[in-house]
């Protein structure tokens, strides 16, 4: 009981601090880090997020004392996440206290010691709740039926995915451009070097610096309003370029410039 209410406890009073402040420090950096079009968010669902609230509500009492508890199949899936949320919260907690001595680090058991029994204790307990949900899975299933349980774990798994994203994203996150013109220029310099090589390529004369730079901005702001499919700037700013993505750029210039063929 111990190891589920620490995380349960941690989700709630995650979602009850974004539910107070509109925004909290545990969610996916969307301003900083925006995904692409396609990125799945997931779907917030107010009927089974109640239920876990009631869920939590019911644990608080045997928190510290223990009992029998009485679960769904819905209840054992929000405790083995709450559970896999708390090590990545512990996780998390460790590198952000790094420099801490080693006896703070065993004071705070943030210590090698104590993350390694937490975590032995965790995967048995999610060991013995795996094994318990199947037999709550088949009680669901005589009760309402395939179909409906098919779509009741449907909507489990998207809310899920938001309560990853949106109350437990204990994931480090990677350093930050401070000066966001520096950052800008560093993209539209990359976008440039890339269509140079495809209107090469595709057998044209390189348009001047400025006209090619005005293009990109272009292309910059359609690819953010998920006009370009897959071809997003996170995607083109990966190290591994292909001739794929120098075709794609040089027929967005190619459409908005004539350009003299290469003799």
């Amino acid at each position: 009981m111990s190891i589920i209410w620490l995380g349960l406890d941690l989700l709630i009073k995650s979602y009850i601090s974004r539910q107070h402040k509109g925004g909290i420090r545990y969610q996916y950096p969307f301003g900083i880090y925006p995904p692409p079009h396609n990125f799945n968010r997931g779907i917030f669902d107010q009927c089974l997020m109640e239920e876990i609230l009631a869920f939590w509500k019911q644990l608080r009492p045997k928190a510290k004392a223990g009992g029998r508890v009485q679960m769904n199949t819905i209840e054992m899936r929000a405790a083995i996440f709450a559970i896999r949320a708390n090590l990545d919260f512990v996780r998390k907690d460790r590198y952000d206290h790094r420099r801490l001595s080693p006896k703070a680090k065993i004071r705070f058991l943030l210590d090698d010691e104590s993350y390694g029994k937490s975590k032995i204790k965790s995967e048995q307990v999610i060991l013995s709740l795996e094994h318990h949900m199947k037999r709550a899975n088949r009680a669901l299933i005589k009760a309402i039926g395939w179909e409906p349980y098919k779509s009741h774990i449907k909507s489990w798994t998207a809310h899920l995915r938001w309560m990853r994203l949106h109350i437990a994203y204990f994931k480090r996150r990677p350093p930050i451009v401070r000066d966001r013109k520096i950052q800008q220029q560093n993209i539209l310099d990359w976008l440039m070097h890339m269509a140079g090589y495809g209107i090469r390529d595709e057998g044209y004369e390189q348009p001047k610096s400025d006209e090619l730079r005005r293009i990109m901005r272009l292309f910059v702001r359609s690819a953010r309003r998920g006009r370009e499919g897959i071809f997003t700037i996170p995607y083109l700013m990966k190290p591994d370029r292909n001739a794929n993505m120098n075709r794609h750029l040089a027929q967005f210039v190619i459409r908005r410039l004539t350009l003299k063929e290469l003799s």
